[in-house]
């Protein structure tokens, strides 16, 4: 054997002590004994350390601890640096090879020296296997296969066409670097990696057997990223990215975010706590717009974070890259760190995946007042088994923060009248910061060329037939890369009728000079049926959408169905302002929309009243509400350990 082996097989690895002997047991089980193993642990905070330490005898392999994560593109580009082979294989610590891998692939780089990649067939998720991620059509056709939308379910969402462990290429000058954090956060890595491989000119082989395992699991990085539950909380969580950091999130499907270009204003304030100021613990998660809280810490409030372990893909958890807000973990201590931190109280929110946590800390009797402010939804509450969770925090929360009177007075039925409204307060859950309700306006569409230009900024709920809207010449801007794909069908119907137009998200920083241009907004469509009796409401009917927050800032007046016979609480809003387009059908609407005169009337209502869609408009409230709460709940002393 050579002092330099032939092949170098690159481990990166984090958080996946318990996968490590399974995999580094497959490498010592090869047939092609002429290889070394870079192990780089990328900052694990588990016993990562300790599952190598015994395969550490053995010369070839070699275990190089990062001070912290730096991301999987760095931890393979640091590897790649170290190793001493003419090719490079990988062999992720969740995966394996079975015991031909290098033979094979070594053999197929040898026996054609135009191949620049092979790759063995690889199995995954238990019950499939092929020569690649696409299937055996990709076989010779790599580039186009690249290129093509993901057939299968198990397959992840960027359309990746090899597994890493797959994978064992030459070590050429040509060979490109992987992306790393610090650029973009993507699950297209692999595939961003092989794309520029091929539009370099290389070839690749397959080595004509399945020689390795690609495991399914939900902690894989893909999955983080663009999976569900996964996305930008769950990243940043899972691989502890704290404040200060900023990331350009791109998944392949979800909802995209530069953090830098949205958030970046916010560095440099003060946020110094100030004298009388509150230490405040958030429990759960924010939703959307969770930048909103920076107004509480503009006005001289300690902000900490205890969050849902498992947030939804648009569901905002810490740690945030702006503020100071301070995350508490959730381990097996974090009863004695909230007793530890002594927070004046808990603002426990905001939707019913967080409940399960709530009712913890309430089990807890911590002895800290607790204040719940609940967004949605009760409904999913009942289907999901946590009625329960939810009345009982409701009754023994210190105060209840409902977000309009038609979700209070619901709930007020709901518990047969055991809600006191002196210890409640009205405040939708998800709006905006103010920074985002910029002067910035832009000319009306209609005003150049005197057609209907409405926009969806969110999912297009009842926005059907198109055909109807078409002939009635009203044009529908959809906006959201991530909402089009979740709506595939609709958006190819609404492109065939010439009327619909497909944009890329819009920035918090552009709502206003992007979304002003536009005559109305579309807001969720459906026909009420309660009457006005609030025990026959749906969610439909008590829902206030994110979006209404964005269609305030940029001045829009809200396009809903007419249903003013039923107690509706967009519909309320909409008409206590004067904003609201109220229609029987599409040919209603048309006519309506082409009152000039009315139209012009109803943006002037909407700019009138758009701060009051702002959080910092209600701040000061918010914490009135909180000072009232705090003097009059009960001392803490007599509090712990209530049973």
């Amino acid at each position: 054997m050579s002092s330099s082996p032939l092949v170098s097989v690159l481990m990166p690895t984090f958080r996946q002590a318990t996968f490590l002997p399974r995999a580094l047991e497959s490498l010592l089980a090869q047939s092609w004994e002429d290889w070394e193993l870079i192990v780089v642990d990328d900052g694990s905070p588990d016993d990562t350390a300790a599952a190598v330490r015994p395969y550490l005898a053995d010369p070839r392999i070699h275990y190089h601890q990062l001070d912290r994560n730096v991301g999987l593109g760095a931890a393979l580009n640091h590897a790649t640096a170290l190793a001493g082979g003419q090719y490079l294989a990988y062999l992720p610590s969740d995966d394996l090879y079975y015991p031909d891998h290098l033979e094979r692939l070594v053999g197929a780089l040898e026996v054609d020296p135009g191949a620049e990649l092979a790759y063995g067939g690889v199995r995954w998720a238990y019950q499939h296997a092929g020569p690649t991620l696409r299937g055996p059509g990709a076989v010779g056709r790599e580039a186009a296969s690249l290129g093509l939308p993901p057939e299968h379910q198990a397959q992840p969402t960027s359309g990746n066409l090899l597994a890493l462990v797959q994978v064992m290429h030459r070590r050429t000058a040509r060979l490109p670097r992987w992306t790393e954090r610090t650029e973009r956060v993507s699950d297209t890595l692999e595939a961003d990696f092989w794309r520029e491989l091929l539009d370099g000119g290389a070839r690749f082989a397959y080595a004509g057997a399945v020689t390795c395992e690609w495991m399914s699991h939900p902690d894989q990085r893909h999955r983080i990223i663009a999976g569900v539950p996964g996305g930008l909380s769950r990243y940043r969580a899972h691989y502890g990215i704290g404040q200060g950091e900023y990331l350009n999130f791109q998944p392949s499907r979800g909802m995209r975010v530069n953090e830098a270009e949205r958030y970046g204003r916010f560095a440099g304030r003060d946020l110094s706590p100030r004298p009388g100021g509150l230490k405040i613990l958030l429990v759960g998660s924010l939703g959307f717009n969770p930048e909103r809280l920076l107004a509480l810490e503009e006005r001289g409030h300690r902000l900490y974070g205890l969050w849902s372990p498992d947030p939804e893909t648009w569901d905002a958890t810490g740690p945030f890259p702006y503020g100071h807000i301070g995350t508490l973990p959730l381990d097996g201590d974090w009863a004695d760190r909230v007793r530890a931190l002594q927070p004046d109280l808990i603002y426990a929110l905001l939707n019913w995946q967080a409940l399960p946590l709530i009712g913890r800390v309430l089990d807890a009797r911590l002895g800290i007042p607790l204040v719940f402010h609940f967004k949605e939804g009760p409904f999913i509450c009942h289907e999901q088994g946590l009625w329960p969770t939810l009345v009982r925090v409701l009754k023994e929360s210190d105060g209840q923060i409902f977000i309009s009177p038609e979700n209070r007075e619901w709930f007020r039925l709901a518990l047969g009248g055991g809600l006191d409204e002196a210890r409640t307060f009205i405040l939708d859950g998800d709006l905006p910061k103010l920074d985002w309700f910029t002067e910035d306006w832009s000319p009306k569409h209609s005003r150049a060329d005197g057609q209907i230009h409405t926009v969806c900024a969110g999912r297009p709920l009842g926005l059907e037939p198109l055909s109807e809207l078409a002939r009635q010449g009203i044009h529908v801007h959809f906006y959201g890369t991530h909402f089009q794909e979740w709506f595939p069908n609709w958006t190819r119907q609404g492109l065939e009728s010439g009327l619909l137009h497909l944009h890329p998200t819009v920035e918090p920083q552009d709502w206003v000079r992007e979304l002003s241009r536009y005559d109305a907004a579309w807001v969720q469509q459906f026909s009420s049926d309660n009457g006005g009796d609030l025990r026959r409401a749906h969610w439909d009917d008590l829902n206030l959408p994110a979006r209404l927050g964005t269609y305030a800032a940029a001045g829009l007046p809200w396009i809903m169905r007419d249903n003013r016979t039923s107690l509706v609480a967009m519909q309320t809003l909409a008409q206590q302002h004067d904003f609201g387009i109220f229609y029987r059908d599409f040919a209603d609407l048309g006519a309506q929309l082409r009152d000039r005169s009315r139209l012009e009337d109803l943006t002037a209502h909407a700019r009138a009243a758009r701060r009051l869609f702002a959080f910092d408009t209600h701040a000061d409230g918010l914490l009135n509400f909180f000072s009232r709460i705090l003097a009059s709940a009960v001392p803490a002393a007599s509090r712990l350990g209530q049973p």
